[in-house]
């Protein structure tokens, strides 16, 4: 239990506390209410306040929420605030925190978020604090997980869900159809980009408003969408030196067009600016992150299911999402350390493998996370989660990924308007995008 886990600490705390006069620091037992150092017990000592950001939904928030009053309970001298921030804000509003002094001790990071924040020098390294505690397991973190957060011998964040981009589907639609699922396809063999289109024109009523497929949760969020598209048709967003920018290619531009084609041309796909969801009932298809189920698991008015992405000619373009907890600029690193630790332990991530794909081989290798809720069952999690991450990949990442994502967002929406063809878009972002990269 976490809570056993933690009590070690906490007494060690309060006894530092209550018989080391003149401690110093950021934590418990510095100064008390008055300023003078080293003339208060713990029980009258200043109560450190941590701040704590994430982005999500309401259910993700208030799981934190529940591991947080825990923390909480077990460390009296601290109190963590939690801030929610929605995730398209995300990167530019902690960059400004962070310039202005403001921002949270320690908060989620996505893959795209931390090479900037690296490159300023504006996280915390946490290695001695995970690697020298024998309570917090290090080992059991999966290796390849780090490497985002690591510079030589530094460590600046533990990942706590690396979801793989997977297909939501409508079961109902599909068996009003007559047509066999994305998992019965997956499970034959045949489940391509040829098969996903034929699916989604026969799912597709606009006497009923229904559609047969939706690729965007945010349309202010191209890549998530996208990403995959571009991979299983061969198409890379930059090129391997991460110098320039890729995607203008034979494969860029018919996945592209593809993606262009659902919305105009097949009118299966909403169109841009349509916030039409999965839990409508009215998308037959939907891709999003695994955890989406946090939102999938309240339907009642249908049967739903996931499966793996369609393959192109180059696989399923699955990519790996990833999020991690680091600790940011703070005056309390040593408290925020503990929150970081308390937050990505083993016992945490068996909370969190509800909703995350967890980082830890204890958690992930068992049932705790193929039966963590009765929807999706534990077939399907295998099929859509387990067996896609060893080809999944991770979006790439670059200091000024900011500017990019801005950059390639702004021009989409020559897509959006109809503004500009496939060819001339991607012309556009290569002429643009490649400067930013330098």
């Amino acid at each position: 239990m976490i809570r056993t886990r933690l009590l070690g600490f906490m007494a060690a705390l309060l006894l530092v506390s209550g018989c080391t006069p003149g401690a110093g620091g950021g934590g418990a037992g510095g100064t008390d209410d008055s300023g003078s150092a080293g003339q208060g017990t713990a029980a009258v000592q200043e109560r450190v306040k941590l701040k704590f950001s994430l982005w999500g939904n309401d259910a993700q928030k208030a799981m934190v929420e529940g591991l947080v009053d825990e923390f909480e309970q077990l460390h009296p001298g601290i109190g963590v605030e939690i801030m929610t921030i929605p995730f398209a804000d995300y990167q530019q509003k902690l960059s400004i925190m962070l310039a202005s002094r403001t921002a949270p001790d320690a908060g989620w990071l996505a893959e795209r978020m931390i090479p900037q924040l690296l490159e300023s020098g504006q996280l915390v390294d946490i290695s001695a604090e995970v690697k020298e505690d024998p309570e917090y397991h290090y080992a059991d973190i999966y290796p390849s997980t780090l490497d985002i957060f690591k510079r030589e011998d530094r460590l600046y964040g533990i990942p706590f869900s690396t979801p793989p981009v997977l297909i939501y589907y409508n079961k109902d639609l599909f068996l009003e159809k007559g047509l066999k699922t994305p998992t019965e396809l997956y499970k034959e063999g045949k489940w391509d980009y040829d098969e996903f289109l034929k699916a989604a024109r026969s799912l597709t009523d606009p006497q009923r408003g229904i559609y047969g497929v939706k690729l965007v949760r945010d349309w202010n969020n191209w890549s998530d969408a996208l990403l995959p598209l571009f991979w299983s048709h061969g198409a890379e967003l930059f090129d391997s030196s991460g110098a320039s920018f890729a995607l203008n290619s034979p494969a860029g531009k018919e996945a592209l067009q593809l993606y262009s084609d659902m919305m105009f041309k097949d009118k299966v796909h909403p169109l841009p600016g349509d916030e039409l969801t999965f839990d409508s009932g009215r998308i037959g298809m939907y891709t999003d992150r695994y955890s989406y189920t946090s939102k999938a698991r309240a339907v009642t008015d249908f049967a739903w299911d996931i499966a793996p992405m369609p393959a192109g000619i180059n696989g399923t373009g699955t990519s790996l999402g990833y999020a991690g907890v680091s600790v940011f600029e703070t005056r309390h690193p040593a408290e925020a350390a503990e929150l970081l630790k308390f937050i990505t332990s083993a016992e945490a991530m068996s909370v969190t493998a509800q909703y995350f794909v967890p980082s830890r081989k204890s958690v992930l290798e068992s049932d705790v996370f193929l039966r963590a809720a009765s929807e999706p069952s534990a077939e399907s999690i295998q099929l859509a989660v387990l067996d896609q991450i060893a080809t999944a990949r991770i979006a790439p990442g670059h200091k000024n990924w900011q500017q990019i994502d801005t950059k390639i967002q702004m021009l989409l929406d020559g897509l959006y308007t109809q503004e500009s063809t496939v060819d001339e878009l991607l012309g556009q972002m290569e002429q643009e995008v490649t400067p930013l990269m330098k």
